[in-house]
């Protein structure tokens, strides 16, 4: 519930517009303001911006716990060469009739004061406006319409393990298959061909990963194909059906970019 608290982690920056999104469910009926308090807790990932799709990088995650404590999950921007997925529960809220309320401080230490106001909220779907959005007392107005999408449950148990696969896209220029290793505690391991054929871990990866329903983030250091330096993050949607998984993630320009893989018993070298 807060892509303008994207900025949470890093001043003010585009990512404001996307603090809130997610799909909408005309279908479900919408709450009475006497069933917000049940309704809004939980774990919610961002989905639709405007009624519309955007860049898959650009998501967040958030959960209103019963102690009303929110923990917010999104990518940002620390300098020109490093950027990082976060997670951040220094943030309280209440509700306040059809108002959501949050109060605390992002990862620089930036105080924001943020009021949401309700247009939808049912067991499936939250649908806000930004009523307020301070951030050390200046305002930042927003006009932007955000959708979120209850998470009820994770892959977790099904995406841990080792997976051997590639890209899918015309035009991607990683072309080679790989090797991914996840762990239950968020770390992952990388594992690549080099020119001599050999397979490689990848030493400098730090890979961490944060799975949140089917939404899937990951930080890692210094780009293999890209040739990039320093902290890193993308997401993707995923998907698992059997042994096999697939990735897509929207980019910018409109660029779909997909992964498809197998599970595997274990990686190429120990």
């Amino acid at each position: 519930m807060h892509r303008p608290v994207k900025v949470l982690a890093v001043a003010l920056t585009p990512i404001l517009a996307l603090f809130f999104s997610a799909c909408t469910s005309g279908s479900n009926p919408v709450a009475s303001q006497s069933d917000y308090k049940s309704l809004i807790l939980g774990k919610w990932i961002n989905t639709q911006v405007n009624g519309g799709d955007f860049e898959t990088d650009m998501g967040f995650f958030m959960e209103l716990r019963p102690d009303s404590v929110q923990l917010y999950s999104t990518g940002i921007t620390i300098d020109n060469n490093n950027k990082s997925w976060i997670e951040n529960d220094n943030y309280k809220f209440y509700l306040d009739g059809d108002l959501i309320v949050l109060k605390g401080w992002d990862t620089f230490g930036k105080r924001f004061d943020m009021k949401f106001k309700i247009l939808q909220l049912d067991a499936f779907t939250l649908r806000y406006s930004i009523s307020e959005f301070l951030i050390d007392s200046v305002s930042y107005p927003d006009q932007t319409i955000y959708t979120c999408q209850r998470v009820t449950a994770g892959l977790s148990p099904q995406f841990v393990g080792v997976w051997y696969g590639k890209s899918t896209n015309p035009g991607n220029p990683d072309t080679a298959f790989h090797y991914w290793e996840y762990f239950p505690d968020g770390r992952y391991n990388y594992y690549f061909k080099n020119a001599q054929g050999h397979w490689i871990r990848k030493s400098d990866n730090e890979g961490r990963y944060f799975l949140y329903g089917s939404y899937l983030a990951t930080n890692y250091t210094n780009d293999l194909i890209s040739g990039g330096t320093g902290k890193a993050y993308e997401c993707w949607n995923i998907s698992i059906s059997g042994n096999k998984m697939k990735w897509t993630g929207l980019r910018a320009n409109g660029k779909v970019t997909s992964y498809e893989m197998t599970k595997v018993e274990a990686p190429p070298i120990p």
